[in-house]
């Protein structure tokens, strides 16, 4: 598994729940792969937000790791960013985005 950001959270279907659909603020999860060149370039926009934003969580789930579960949520393409609130997914977005795009979707 890849060594994320310290305040990005890793999930896995361990932990899925507890860290994004049991969270009391609004949550980002990205689906990527370590080696998928606009998932590396997605990366800094997540970063900037997890710093910036304390009010939102960001989480990154690794498909390759976990491409069953992956499935379960439709992942066809990478990156793929779903935002949840109150355990619920309200927005997706595929492919590479900017950071006020991301923000927007859970604001």
């Amino acid at each position: 598994m890849e060594i994320v950001k310290e305040n990005i959270v890793a999930v896995t279907p361990d932990n899925f729940g507890t860290e994004v659909l049991q969270c009391d603020k609004p949550v980002l999860v990205t689906f990527y792969a370590n080696w998928d060149q606009p998932c590396r370039m997605q990366q800094p926009a997540l970063d900037s937000i997890a710093d910036k934003h304390p009010e939102i969580k960001v989480c990154k789930l690794d498909v390759e790791e976990y491409t069953a579960f992956a499935q379960e949520f439709g992942i066809m393409m990478i990156p793929t960013t779903i935002a949840f609130k109150n355990g619920k997914k309200v927005k997706r977005a595929t492919g590479l985005r900017l950071e006020n795009v991301l923000l927007n979707m859970v604001q």
